[in-house]
């Protein structure tokens, strides 16, 4: 998969997360699973990487709800591993 695909796939996560009210800060795995399951069927994508892309949905909605304009800065209030 490339790129643009996955980021394509982060947004479409994103989207359906702000539809839904879910707030970014979530973390039970009970309201997470609508989206786990969104992505493996949609996405076609194993467990281990549609859990991995509803976090970085969540971490995207984070930082484009931020206050700060730096997201290298902002990530690694997360735990984001940029560099």
């Amino acid at each position: 998969m490339d790129e643009s695909e996955y980021n394509s796939q982060i947004e479409k996560l994103a989207s359906l997360m702000v539809d839904d009210k879910l707030s970014p800060d979530e973390q039970d795995p009970n309201k997470l699973k609508k989206y786990h399951d969104y992505a493996k069927i949609n996405f076609k994508i194993n467990e281990e990487t549609a859990l991995q892309l509803v976090y970085e949905a969540l971490l995207y909605l984070k930082l484009k709800n931020s206050d700060s304009l730096d997201p290298l800065q902002e990530g690694d209030k997360f735990g984001a591993g940029f560099s």
